[in-house]
Parts: structure tokens; sequence; C-alpha cells
């Protein structure tokens, strides 16, 4: 266990790897306890997993960024996955595992002592040795073992129509010689050097359970009982080039078994021959600058969600800094002209009106500015959004007009009971024609009753597709992008605050419950005759979203109450934080340090991340994804340092050599930014088992130095920024 937040595992295997299998069923028939029929069928049957070809949907993040610039010269780069078994779906030699070749079922099983191995790898080469090497798109059938012996050492697996059909890698009947795939071919002394051997890869590859609260959710589809998500992790055996362009490149192993098996059968590779590789993933980076996620995080711009543009238009400050922008407007009647609009994001609290109003048309929402001569189209706009919207979702319209039917039933229906009664009643002395005449005379009373009255509980069950309707656009979702920000003023790009430094810019923002209530009163007008409208004043008060706070009361200085608002903040934050690190976590609070539940949380853009929350943002915080976490190692005038850590992950202050393995990675176990894994892994076990930081004893699984420990020593703690908002 890592921390609350993350659990490390040294890996998740699948009930049965990628393979052929024969299964054989026995069925004896007895008569009087004697058999008369044994019956044996035999099935085969073939298990698939991914093999030359990933989907783009199994990659969840890479480390370093997909074509960025930064400082990544002190970790190894690494790939997650969204799937828990990834790597550990088939093996190299297309057999079990080790340690489920038992021959008896009583035969024990034990991970621990047979390290499965992951049937692929990540190398790293730098653009220099990249000159001299090539990712080509193949087929199959130059990659499976062929009778032409052309100088290419190719994986041993064979077609389906392969005379060898004792050979246990061969392709399965679904995989045709036709089908594409990438290869790249390897020298020797670049096979030797770069891939690492058996005891290594079980070292490279681990998996973590880590909690998704503070996470966009989309694209982890992995999840634990406990609702967290599991991902598996692919970690490289060398560091990037300084200075220069750096290609990572998930391979295939599968098939290369006796070049593998420990470091010296590599030597059997012959001279001037090339070992082709499947190529199932590749990235550009640029090991360039400073930039690194602790820099990056550190020089975030904070700043209210306003056009920023200094000595530039005096008289028009106000405006902009209400969030308003000069947008093109063409009328109804062809006219071009100018109009402010501003969405539902605005940089000041703009209290709602005491009440709901309800629009006839988009027209009837205009605005006109008498001080620049505009109209102001903002909530105009967001009622024909909402009608158009609501128009286009079928599944509502149709449920909110049969809702619309069935509560006009129920209404003339009390109606006419309230009508009746009032005959019944009527216990006077007067005659049949006067209480005739008095029946009439109710009915407009009665009906102005019925219309006014906002009784929540006399009004027919509201469909489900229309809560869910009017509770995504409650929390702005479905809402287009050029809406929300109609202009990029709004949203600055990131920029250069000194040489090789960016800095991110986080955007602060109130959401206008005016605005949002034209946006909801529109999709409400379909089918609507009355101008009061219960579904419109329930919305609003938040009763179809769960756990929501809103309609509290706003108090003026003088203490008077002048309109309520929703309670409701939140952040557009545009960096290479939110493209480079897939899994950012951010936390919101309000100033009583509570946590804000999220309205609305997400990637909507590769670089810009959409925060809505139910309440008033107080504080921020931004964590490095757990799942991503950096196999690092210092870097200190010209040689390599690494500290090993206890069981509480604390990092030992100790300069006799006895908590770090700076001697060893200078000494040999990193060469030509190569990492030794396995002889790492040795060397920090037995300076754990020394300083008694490991259980060892036969219980204990202290004893073993799998993966997973490997990573917790390996793993950078992860970086944390904190940012404070002036409310």
């Amino acid at each position: 266990m890592m921390s609350e937040h993350t659990k490390i595992v040294q890996c998740f295997l699948p009930p049965m790897v990628a393979g052929k299998y024969t299964t054989e069923v026995n069925q004896r028939i007895l008569k009087e306890n004697r058999s008369i029929q044994d019956i044996k069928k035999t099935f085969d049957f073939g298990v698939d997993a991914a093999r030359f070809t990933l989907n783009p949907n199994d990659i969840y993040s890479v480390y370093p960024p997909a074509n960025k610039s930064g400082s990544y010269s002190e970790s190894l780069p690494h790939l997650v996955f969204t799937r828990r078994t990834l790597p550990w779906e088939r093996t190299i030699d297309g057999l079990p595992p080790v340690f489920q070749r038992s021959t008896t079922p009583e035969e024990k099983r034990n991970t621990l002592d047979s390290p499965p191995v992951p049937w692929m790898a990540l190398l790293l080469f730098d653009e220099d040795e990249m000159s001299q090497l090539q990712i080509e798109k193949n087929t199959l059938a130059a990659v499976i073992q062929s009778d032409t012996a052309d100088g290419i050492i190719r994986p041993e697996i064979f077609g389906t129509q392969s005379a060898i059909k004792e050979e246990v890698l061969q392709l399965m009947e679904w995989e045709k010689s036709t089908d594409g795939c990438f290869t790249i071919d390897l020298t020797k002394e670049q096979f030797e050097t770069h891939v690492p051997y058996m005891e290594s890869l079980s070292l490279l590859a681990h998996a973590k359970e880590v909690s998704i609260e503070n996470k966009d959710k989309e694209g982890i589809t992995d999840l634990n009982a406990d609702g967290n998500g599991v991902f598996s992790v692919i970690v490289g055996n060398r560091l990037p080039a300084s200075g220069k362009q750096n290609t990572a490149i998930v391979v295939s192993l599968e098939g290369h078994t006796r070049y593998l098996a420990d470091a010296s059968p590599k030597a059997n590779i012959p001279t001037d021959i090339k070992i082709r590789l499947v190529v199932l993933a590749s990235w550009n980076f640029m090991d360039s600058g400073n930039a690194s996620f602790s820099q990056l995080v550190n020089s975030v711009d904070i700043k209210p969600i306003s056009i920023q543009r200094e000595n530039e238009a005096i008289e028009l400050r106000p405006y902009f800094d209400s969030g308003y922008v000069p947008l093109e407007h063409l009328t109804r009647t062809g006219a071009s002209t100018i109009s402010w609009y501003h969405g539902p994001f605005v940089p000041k609290l703009f209290p709602s009106t005491s009440k709901t109003v309800s629009f006839s048309s988009s027209d009837a929402a205009l605005r006109y500015d008498k001080t620049t001569g505009f109209f102001d189209i903002s909530f105009a706009a967001a009622w024909q959004l909402g009608r158009i919207l609501g128009l286009q979702n079928q599944e509502f319209a149709k449920a909110l007009l049969n809702w619309r039917l069935a509560q006009t039933q129920f209404t003339a229906g009390k109606t006419k009971e309230a009508l009746l009664n009032t005959i019944l009643e009527d216990n006077s002395t007067l005659y049949l024609k006067d209480k005739v005449i008095h029946y009439l005379g109710a009915i407009d009373k009665v009906e102005t009753e019925l219309a006014t009255e906002k009784r929540f509980d006399e009004i027919v069950d509201v469909p489900t597709e229309v809560k869910r309707f009017l509770n995504n656009l409650y929390s702005v979702n479905g809402i287009p992008f050029s809406y929300l920000l109609p202009h990029e003023f709004l949203l600055q790009k990131e920029h250069h605050i000194k040489e090789d430094t960016y800095s991110g810019t986080l955007s602060l923002f109130y959401v206008d419950p005016n605005w949002i209530e034209a946006l909801l009163d529109g999709a409400l007008s379909i089918g609507r005759v009355a101008n009061h409208d219960p579904l419109l004043e329930m919305t609003i008060s938040g009763q179809f979203i769960e756990g929501y706070n809103t309609g509290s009361v706003v108090i003026d200085k003088e203490g008077e109450i002048y309109g309520r608002r929703l309670n409701t903040t939140g952040f557009l934050f545009r960096s290479d934080l939110v493209s480079g690190w897939r899994g950012l976590e951010i936390m919101a609070f309000d100033a009583q340090n509570k946590a804000l539940n999220a309205l609305r949380f997400e990637r909507i853009d590769s670089d810009i991340f959409l925060g809505i929350f139910n309440g008033n943002i107080a504080r921020i915080i931004i964590k490095q994804p757990y799942e991503g976490l950096h196999f690092g190692l210092k870097i200190d005038k010209g040689g390599y340092k690494k500290n090993i850590k206890n069981e509480d992950g604390t990092n030992q202050v100790i300069v006799d050599g006895t908590a770090d393995v700076n001697r060893e990675l200078n000494n040999g176990l990193l060469k030509n930014r190569i990492l030794d894994v396995a002889g790492l892994a040795a060397v920090m076990h037995k300076k754990l088992v020394e300083k008694d930081w490991m259980d060892t004893t036969e219980k204990s699984a202290g004893k073993y130095f799998t993966s997973a420990e490997f990573a917790f020593q390996m793993v950078d703690s992860p970086v944390k920024k904190e940012i404070l908002i002036e409310v």
C-alpha cells in the first residue's frame, strides 16, 4: 500500500492467457451400477487478446507527454493502460505462466516464486539513433516465420498452415497474414543493449489501484469493488537524452524467448542480422528546457474569466470586467450589427431576480444598452439555445409534451372538482337561476387560483427523461463551447513567463443564474400555453439535482433581500498539465474547508479542463496523477542519485551509503542511460533487508522483491499545488 490514494500491485493475471486450448469432456452411462457406454468429446478453442496491434482506447496516458518539450531526463518513460491485465494477457513463449504449469492440483502456485513476465517492453531511442531506424507499416506475413532467409530474425510465430504442428505460437484462425501491423528492425547490438532480459522485464510492469473521485472519469473503464480505477503500467529502462528528441516505442516480445532468458544468450544472435519486433505504440517528445510538472503547476496564472486588454477601449472596461464581449449580430431582418453577449460563466456575481421570469420568445429576452447603443443578446441567445436543444432531443420533447397533456387533464379534473364543490356547498335559499350564475362566476376565480398556485405536490410526476435533460442543462452539459466561451481572449493560451518556462491559465467564474434560467425556460417553452411553469421553478430550485444547495438568499449592505442566486462557481483550466498529464487530480474547497461537490468535472478539450461546483470556491488543490507517478532518478553534478524508502515511504537522510544506491548507479548499473533493472532491484532489496526495513520472515512477503516493491522504491513523491482564491 503506497497511500490512501494508491495501491501498487505486482500484477493482475487473466484467468487464461491468450492461446489455443483443448478441453475434454467425459461421460459414462451406467445401468444397474455397470458402465454400458463411455463417451469422450474433445473441443478446441482459442482465447484472444491484443497481439500485433493495440486498441488506442487501451492506452490511458503516456509519459513524457507526447509531442511536448520539457525537463524529462531524470525520469524513465512509462505507458499507462486502462486495463489491469493487458501486459500479462499473453506470454512471450505462448505457454501458460510458469507458476500455472502445475502437474497436480495440489501443487502450490506462487506468483512470487515465478514472477509473470509481460509480453511487451518499452524501448527508448534518441534522434541520432532513430536516424538509423524506421518504424514501418507491414503485414503479418512479414512478421511470422517464412522459408526465405533474408537476414532478419522474426518472432517464432507460425502461420495456421504451418507444417510444424507442434509449435506453440501460431496465428489464430481469425488472424490473417494480410492483416496490418507496424514493425521495427533492430541490429544485434541494439537488441542486446536496449531490450531487457526476463528478470528485468518482470520488474518493469505493475498495476495500480487509484481513487478516481477527483479525476475526469472519461476513459477510465476498469474499476474495482470500491469504485477505484485499476490501471497497468509498463516502464522503460532508459533515461531520455537531454537536449534531444526522443522516441518511445512499445514492442511485442512474443516469439523471442531464446534471446531473453538472461543476459548471456543474447550473444547467440548472429552478426549482421537484424531482429524484427512488432511495434504496438510509439510517441515522440523533446527533452528541452526546464518545464516539468512542478514548474508548470507552480506557474499557473490565476485570473477572472474576462477579456484582459490593457490600455485599450477604457470606456468599455466595465463591460469586459463583467464578462461581456462584442459580437457580430445578424438580425431577423438581415441587418448586420454589433451586440453584447456573455455566456453562463461570468467574472462577477450576477444576482438573479426575486421572481422566476418566463419569456414568450427569444426576442422578449433582448435588452438594450443605452450607453453603447448595443443590444444585449445574452439571455435571448440562451433562451433560443435551450429551445433548439429541447426540440433536438426527441426523448425529452415527447416526454415533456406528454407530461403537459397529463398535467392539463389533472388540472381540469381539479377545476371540475372545485366547481362542483361550489354548487354542493351552496346551502343558500337562492333560486336555481341565481345558483347557476354564482357557479359560472366561480369558474374564473377557481381557474385563476389554480393557475397561480405553486404547490409542487399538486402536479403530475415529472418523467425521468425530463428531469435528466433539465439536470444536464442546469449543469451546462451539452452546451456548444462557443456559447460558453464566445471569444478566445476569455481563455488565454499559455504564454512564456521566462525562458523555457510556461504558465497555464486558471480562469475563475460564477455561473449566472439568469442565463441558466433563460436556457431552461427556452427548453421548457415546448408545448407551453400558460405563463407560469412549475417545471421551471422546480428546476431552478434544484429539485432535480440530488444533494444540490440552491436558492440561497443574497443580502445587500443595507440588510435588505434583493434576490436569490444559484450557489455555483467554477474554473476553466488551460495548460499543458491537462494535455500532458491525463488523470490530473483537482479538488475544490469552500471557505470552511469543505470539499465541494462537482456538477460538471471533465476535460472538454485536449488542454482545457472545466470544473463547476456546488458552492463558492476558496481553495483549489492540483495533484499529479497517482497512476502515472514518475520512476525518477536525480542528476547531480554529472552523477545519479536515488534514495531508498522504508515502509512508510519516507526518504532517509543518511549519508553513509546504506540508504541510497548512488554508488551502484554510477559504477555500472547505468550505462548509456540504460538501467540494469534487475541489478538495481537486487541492490535495493539487499539494503532494505540489511536496514531491517523489510520483514523477511518466512510468513512475510518481504523476502520477495517484486515489481510492486520496485515501483514503490522508484516512484517520485506526487507533486501537489495549493491555490488560494480571493473570495
